[in-house]
């Protein structure tokens, strides 16, 4: 699977927030075994999700926002760009004669070559930094040894992805304020103004707009970590009278709604769409109009609503039509 990054520009609208800085640094779907639908539109558990609607949702946007973070660090696109810093023969040949402009000059050719996605690389030799090239405010950093002849040369540590290449990506697939913090200071991100600090659960309102965080910790570049705040707008009245099963697949399906409206035009733009709803939720996706696949692959019909028993597994089903007779389907794990 290809990284967040790598498939982000496929057709997309760069209708996205502002990032403000601080001053600082599928497998197919074949038959489904069972459907299950009259209980699963209302969603299951006893009643109305009320409080805890604000956590399940940002439960859910987090969830997202973690998946995007580690397809910076393991995807085929990661790989292949490991792959061009383990096997350059030029830097490893530099680093095993301890020829320091040759190492340095290696390095900026690797992080400088068109369609490669490193943003930065640090090549290290007995301790010291030979070469570190690229961005200066960088995540999910990658390391590993350098061999040449069997023998290691050195080491590494390489990044395919910015900070603010992060905060825009989880803003133009997730649709929430997202900021990031170091050190317990505001780093950058997209709410303005900013929280000076977040903790996860807390309230926080800002130009009289009212949110609750939820926090992870991500790495920085070349140790040490930040902190992802998401800002999970208040769900609105409709939304917390709705049972907790139901508010969790109705946050998945705003996700996917959300890139969708950013695939432009989308009707050329469905693999993508695939794609992308993959790395994002964890799901499978696909569309059918009528009895014609567009893409991916899946059952015939399923109702919105249903939960699908699938490959050993339950599955929530989120579907909805952009342009009739197309409908896209979203088969998201239950919980």
């Amino acid at each position: 699977m290809a990284s967040a990054g790598a498939i982000a520009g496929a057709g997309l609208n760069d209708d996205l927030r502002p990032v403000a800085q601080s001053s600082g640094r599928l497998a197919p779907v074949g038959r489904v075994a069972a459907v299950s639908s009259a209980h699963a539109r209302s969603g299951s558990g006893p009643g109305p999700c009320a409080a805890a609607s604000a956590a399940t949702i940002a439960g859910v946007d987090t969830a997202a926002a973690r998946k995007i973070y580690a397809g910076e660090i393991h995807s085929n696109a990661v790989s292949a760009d490991v792959a061009h810093v383990t096997g350059s023969r030029a830097l490893l040949g530099a680093l095993a004669s301890s020829n320091t402009r040759a190492v340095y000059a290696a390095v900026h050719t690797i992080v400088y070559t068109p369609h490669w996605h490193i943003v930065r690389l640090r090549v290290v030799k007995a301790g010291r930094v030979l070469a570190d090239v690229g961005g200066p405010y960088v995540i999910a950093p990658v390391s590993g040894a350098l061999k040449w002849k069997g023998r290691t040369v050195g080491s590494y540590v390489m990044s395919v992805q910015d900070d603010v290449g992060y905060v825009k990506l989880v803003s133009r697939f997730i649709g929430v304020p997202v900021d990031l913090y170091q050190n317990g200071s505001f780093l950058m991100g997209t709410l303005q103004p900013a929280p000076s600090s977040v903790r996860k659960g807390s309230a926080v309102t800002v130009a009289g707009n009212a949110y609750q965080a939820d926090v992870f910790d991500a790495l920085a570049f070349p140790t040490g970590s930040l902190r992802v705040a998401l800002l999970v707008p208040a769900p609105t009245s409709t939304v917390t009278a709705e049972r907790c099963a139901a508010v969790r697949v109705g946050a998945w399906g705003r996700i996917a709604k959300h890139i969708a409206a950013r695939l432009v035009p989308l009707a050329a733009h469905y693999q993508d769409l695939v794609d992308i709803l993959r790395g994002t939720t964890g799901g499978l996706a696909f569309v059918r109009s009528g009895s014609a696949r567009l893409a991916g692959a899946g059952p015939a019909w399923i109702p919105h609503g249903a939960i699908v028993r699938y490959a050993g597994r339950s599955w929530s089903v989120f579907a909805w039509e952009p342009f009739p007779p197309a409908r896209i389907y979203l088969l998201i794990p239950s919980a």
